[in-house]
């Protein structure tokens, strides 16, 4: 099994510093048993599906035109996710508990206000984990065709470029 969870794109800009890359999103929903009940298939037929562009350290020279293959750490997208999910949820649950032992007979409206307090607590810790593993999120470069050539070639697996690496 890969380490990287990978998507292949098209640089549209580029000079020495940076380059921009154009990634088209993809959606697994035409392979999925579910996806006429699926809330995510559903927004995806409304939505459509939109590009995406991201900027990217131009160390190797990539030129417009040029097909890529980005990668993400899926040990950094499985922890960001979780992250994003479990600390505010847990804000709106443990807030109101840990009030409603310490101040016994509080008013409902009151344990309302305090888990909604919580859930804006885990939202903004969430914020500041994420701005702090930044890097973990950055993608890097695995593969490049250049322009005018016919077949990617595989990405190079394990390969270390870019920031965060």
């Amino acid at each position: 099994m890969s380490d990287w969870i990978e998507e292949r794109g098209v640089v549209v800009l580029a000079d020495d510093a940076w380059a921009t890359v154009r990634v088209e999103r993809q959606s697994t929903c035409g392979s999925c048993s579910a996806r006429s009940g699926c809330g995510n298939g559903v927004l995806s037929q409304v939505l459509g599906r939109r590009a995406l562009e991201l900027r990217i350290p131009n160390s190797d020279g990539l030129r417009p035109g040029d097909r890529v293959t980005l990668g993400v750490r899926d040990q950094a997208l499985v922890s960001g996710a979780f992250a994003m999910y479990l600390l505010p949820l847990l804000g709106l649950m443990v807030v109101p508990i840990t009030l409603g032992w310490f101040v016994p007979g509080l008013a409902d409206g009151v344990l309302i206000l305090a888990g909604i307090a919580g859930f804006v607590m885990g939202l903004i810790a969430v914020r500041r984990w994420l701005q702090g593993q930044a890097h973990r999120f950055e993608p890097v470069l695995l593969g490049r065709q250049p322009a005018g050539t016919s077949t990617m070639p595989p990405p190079a697996a394990g390969r270390l470029a870019g920031p965060g690496a």
